[in-house]
Parts: structure tokens; sequence; C-alpha cells
């Protein structure tokens, strides 16, 4: 018995909308990630120039814009990664239940995700308030611009565990009867033989 779901009008237009926004978030935590590993050369190539010729160079910024970039990087990838179910997880559990009770176990896992994402929302809400008041040390930017990466990684993540719970809720399961095996007939072996001879 096989088994699939048909997904609403509806949830299809939702899914296809949140599938582009999270490619846009991945680009993006892709270059973060790309700036992060720059910014790092950058900071060791200093030190290796420092450590061998005694030319001071001053690259305090880089350790900086690694740190916030990796801070961004982390999540908006992780929110991506949750849209894709590639987060770490156990799922032996629900790989051997039944569909029935998998698809609740499921929707349970994406009801907790959400509540942590929600709770990581508020939080950000506060370092946003409170970044309106601070700036950098080396850059000396607004610290608003670093947490809202935060903010927006922690709102893609509750939206993509919305829409996973939504799924688990709205799409019926189908049960499917396997498509029969057609058997082909013995082959004669003795007959090709006589025919080959002949």
């Amino acid at each position: 018995m096989k088994v699939r779901k048909e997904h609403p009008q509806w949830l299809e237009t939702l899914l296809s909308f949140m599938t582009a926004l999270n490619n846009w978030a991945a680009k993006l935590a892709g270059l973060l990630l790309i700036g992060m590993v720059l910014a790092v050369t950058v900071s060791v190539f200093a030190r290796l120039l420092y450590t061998y010729t005694g030319i001071a160079l001053s690259v305090t910024w880089a350790e900086e814009v690694a740190r916030y970039m990796m801070v961004g990087c982390v999540f908006i990838g992780g929110a991506v990664a949750a849209y894709h179910l590639r987060l770490i997880g156990v799922d032996i559990v629900p790989a051997m239940a039944p569909p029935a009770l998998a698809r609740w176990l499921r929707l349970i896992s994406q009801l907790m995700t959400l509540t942590l994402a929600v709770l990581l929302v508020w939080k950000s809400t506060r370092l946003l308030e409170l970044g309106l008041r601070q700036s950098s040390p080396a850059l000396e930017i607004p610290m608003t611009s670093v947490y809202a990466l935060m903010y927006a990684g922690c709102i893609l993540l509750a939206l993509n565990s919305v829409v996973h719970a939504l799924r688990e809720i709205v799409a019926p399961i189908i049960e499917v009867e396997d498509e029969p095996e057609v058997q082909k007939p013995p082959v004669n072996l003795m007959h090709r033989s006589q025919e080959v001879h002949s």
C-alpha cells in the first residue's frame, strides 16, 4: 500500500511563494558566507604579513564583519534548512510509525519548532530596540543592522514552520493501491533451441 498527499490549490500557491522566498534567502545566506570567508581571509593575511614582514595593517574591521556575517548566515541559512527539512533531527520514530501517527508526530515537531521561532522573534525584537542605542566597536555601524539579520531569520523560520504545520493538517493522506506486477510468460528454452538449429 502506497501513501500520497493531495494539496489544495491555496496551499500549493503558498508553497510556491515560500519556495521562491526561501530560494532568495538561500542566496543571501550564500553571499553572507562568502563575505565571511573573505573577511577571515583578509584578517589571516594581515596577521601573516605582520608576522613575517613586520608590516602592520589595520584590519580590525575584518573580524567584526566576519562575526556579523556568520550570525546572519546561521539564522537565515538555518531557516532555509528548516523549510527543506534539512535540520538535524531524530526521525526514526515517524519513519517506523503508521502514516497517520507519523503525520501527528511531524505536526508536533513543527509546532515545537514554531514555538521556539516565536520565542526567538520576541527576543530579537528586544535586541532591535537595544541596537538603536548601540554601535559596533570597529565599524561604528548601528547594531540594529546586525540584529535585523537575526530577526529576519527567526521570522522566516516561524513562517516555514507554519507552512509545514498547515501541510500536515490540511493535506489529506490518501492510500493508493500498489499496481499489480505484470508477470511475463515463461520462456521455453527448448523451443528456442530447436528454432536456432533449424
